[in-house]
């Protein structure tokens, strides 16, 4: 009896494709599955060449995306750094020249000049305590007390000192990489002002050699004069002593001579004898006067010349005097000429490298809003501190009111 098995449609199907004649489209697709299906399975396998070449590509795209991931967060991270840098340089340079307008320099002067005020304060209120420990105790007390007082003085002059220098060593440090292209181009400035100075300083040691050696035949001159004015006092002296000398001299003879013919007359008169001695004596009275006269005569000739020559001497030396202080307003004209002139220079170098650093500028309104703030806070920081405020206060009122009037 034949046996009979029932199967499904799908298998039917796939026995008659078997016992089916192969056409040669069926064939080529059928090898197109067989070689994708071993393909796939050649995939699943490690040690093939082709999966250790696609395991080194990928390997290789990973390391270079990852290093592509790398360099992109450090550019960036390189990018926000300088636009970090490049901010702060130009608030920096900003804050520079903020510094540098005429408003904030008359402003900081008026600063100063409050702490000016209240150093005088200070020391009027130290003289005053002093005066009064002088007047309240004994000298000894008052002398440790004033000595307490100066040393506190010194001390407090000292930490300010050390405050401004900390202060200004601030400064220094934050204007050092805005200046320090300036730096380069002062060194060749330098050496130009150091030649300048140079020959300045020849030009004044040869201008105090040719003052000194004026002032030293000024001076031999004037000690040539005093020597011929006393030689000259003295021949006048030895004159006057002379024709003394020699008045005197004939006075005696002519008494020698009288006595001699008095002795030989002597038997003339009384009376005769007399008349001759008292005219003598008349001659002699007149002839002292005369010479007293003559001598204050000589006198007073004396003291008018030396009067003369005295207020002549004092007339060059005031004129000398005069010369040397117009040579020395000169001089000192010179070296203002100098500073100002290596001032401007610094200045203009300064304003011009600060002016390349900085790439925006603030608004009239925003530089006059940012001037006010800074102002208030600088008053109330010193009001704050008990130092004077005054003079600022009147200056903004002063630049208000101007303001106004405009």
């Amino acid at each position: 009896m034949a046996t009979y098995s029932v199967i499904s449609k799908a298998q039917l199907d796939k026995i008659r494709d078997k016992v089916a004649p192969v056409s040669a489209d069926s064939a080529a697709e059928e090898r197109k599955r067989l070689k994708q299906q071993s393909d796939e399975r050649s995939q699943q396998w490690p040690n093939t060449l082709t999966a250790q070449r696609a395991r080194k590509e990928k390997t290789r795209q990973e390391r270079q995306a990852a290093e592509e991931a790398e360099r992109v967060e450090l550019d960036r991270q390189e990018a926000e750094l300088r636009a970090e840098q490049r901010r702060v340089q130009i608030e920096r340079a900003n804050k520079i020249l903020f510094d540098e307008t005429d408003r904030v320099k008359a402003f900081h002067s008026k600063m100063l000049l409050s702490d000016v005020m209240q150093e005088n304060e200070q020391l009027q209120e130290i003289k005053r305590q002093i005066e009064v420990l002088k007047r309240a105790q004994e000298q000894a007390f008052v002398e440790q007390q004033r000595q307490a007082l100066e040393a506190e003085e010194m001390r407090r002059k000292e930490e300010d000192k050390a405050a401004r220098a900390r202060q200004l060593a601030a400064e220094s440090k934050a204007a050092n990489a805005a200046l320090q292209s300036i730096r380069l181009k002062e060194v060749e400035r330098a050496k130009e002002q150091e030649l300048a100075i140079d020959a300045y300083t020849k030009k004044k040691a040869e201008l105090a050699d040719e003052r000194a050696r004026r002032e030293r035949e000024k001076r031999d001159a004037k000690e040539a004069e005093k020597q011929r004015l006393a030689d000259s006092m003295q021949a006048n002296i030895q004159d006057v002593l002379s024709r003394e000398d020699a008045r005197v001299a004939r006075d005696v003879a002519a008494a020698e001579a009288k006595r001699l013919a008095e002795a030989e007359a002597k038997l003339r008169k009384a009376a005769e004898l007399a008349a001759a001695i008292d005219t003598s004596r008349q001659a002699q009275l007149r002839a002292k006067a005369a010479s007293k006269a003559a001598e204050r005569a000589d006198e007073a000739d004396f003291h008018t010349a030396w009067s003369a020559r005295t207020k002549a001497l004092k007339a060059e030396d005031d004129e000398e005097k005069l010369k040397r202080m117009a040579v020395g307003r000169q001089l000192a004209a010179f070296q203002l000429r100098q500073a100002a002139l290596k001032a401007r220079r610094m200045a203009n170098a300064r304003v011009a490298e600060l002016q390349e650093a900085a790439q925006m500028a603030l608004s009239v309104q925003e530089e006059e809003d940012i001037f006010l703030r800074y102002a208030a806070e600088c008053i109330d920081e010193y009001r704050r501190l008990g130092k004077p405020t005054v003079p600022m206060e009147l200056h903004l009122r002063k630049k208000t009111t101007i303001e106004t009037m405009r």
